[in-house]
């Protein structure tokens, strides 16, 4: 009789905190529990306005949770600027300023899960990471008397999708680096989230002697190489890698091409030449080639 006192107690206790985490306080049995929104280490209760990372609360304003749920709710699709202004700003006129203040705010809540939130420029944010719907009231069946038993499902679930992250990150570090020369600012950073979203690694660089004094020490895997450059131009410095005798796949981005530049670049064994703005797949297939990997048109 003892043991089973002890083990009703225990189930009480994680019902009670479990229910305090979804953002509800009265008997389980009358409850209709908030649906959970996870990613990452994080758990989103919508209906109880509530952000918990590792089980633990977030401070996140009003605002500001809004639009993490309107990112959350486009599931991988680009939100524009606009759309999202009017959902949160529904019978006011706001600057734009007031959105960027708002998506600081989200973002330094997120943390370390910051670069989750992709920036397209001129056009709008991606919540890039994978998110997972659960059901609360399926998740509380789960729980077992078993005083070791988690104290909550979302901490169980996140140690196995950490243990996942970790195995990813150190395969990722193995990746072999794109490096991204670009003198414009919003295409080196558009192309970078691009590619990080796609599961490459990437550095960006602004120009030809910004990436010699920061070579990554990483494997190098390929060049993204802009043509007008400020300093030294893509072009000449192709030829400079072929007589240095660095065997490095070259694909080439320009706003300002012509046929000759073209010529010459593919002569000297360029794996693409692509003119701005850039399809991003094309790009993508392109850098895949480079690093031999099948590309989406090898698997047509």
């Amino acid at each position: 009789m003892k043991q089973q006192s002890i083990a009703r107690q225990t189930v009480s206790e994680l019902r009670l905190r479990f229910d305090c985490l979804i953002g509800t306080h009265s008997d389980f049995a009358c409850v209709n529990p908030d649906p959970t929104i996870r990613f990452g280490p994080f758990c989103v209760h919508p209906r109880s306005r509530k952000l918990f990372a590792d089980g633990q609360p977030v401070d996140l304003g009003s605002r500001a949770f809004d639009l993490l749920i309107v990112l959350l709710e486009a599931q991988g699709a680009l939100v524009s600027k606009d759309s999202i202004m009017q959902r949160l700003w529904p019978t006011t006129v706001v600057e734009e300023s007031n959105l960027r203040q708002q998506m600081a705010f989200l973002r330094k809540a997120l943390g370390g899960f910051r670069d989750a939130i992709k920036t397209i420029p001129g056009r709008g944010y991606i919540f890039a990471a994978g998110t997972e719907r659960i059901d609360a009231r399926a998740l509380m069946s789960t729980l077992d008397p078993n005083p070791t038993a988690p104290s909550h499902p979302c901490v169980a679930a996140n140690s196995q999708t950490r243990a996942q992250q970790s195995s990813h990150e150190s395969d990722h570090e193995t990746l072999p680096t794109v490096a991204i020369i670009d003198d414009d600012e919003d295409v080196r950073e558009a192309l970078r989230d691009f590619l990080q979203a796609a599961g490459l690694r990437v550095e960006v660089f602004a120009s030809i002697q910004d990436f010699l004094n920061r070579i990554p020490e990483a494997q190098m895997g390929c060049l993204v190489l802009d043509i007008m450059l400020p300093g030294r131009n893509g072009l000449d410095f192709q030829g400079d890698l072929a007589r240095a005798g660095v065997a490095l796949p070259v694909v080439f981005i320009s706003g300002h091409a012509d046929i000759p530049m073209s010529v010459r670049a593919m002569k000297a064994g360029a794996i693409e030449f692509l003119t701005k703005p850039v399809s991003h797949q094309h790009l993508l297939d392109a850098i895949l080639v480079a690093l031999g990997r099948p590309s989406r048109a090898s698997e047509c």
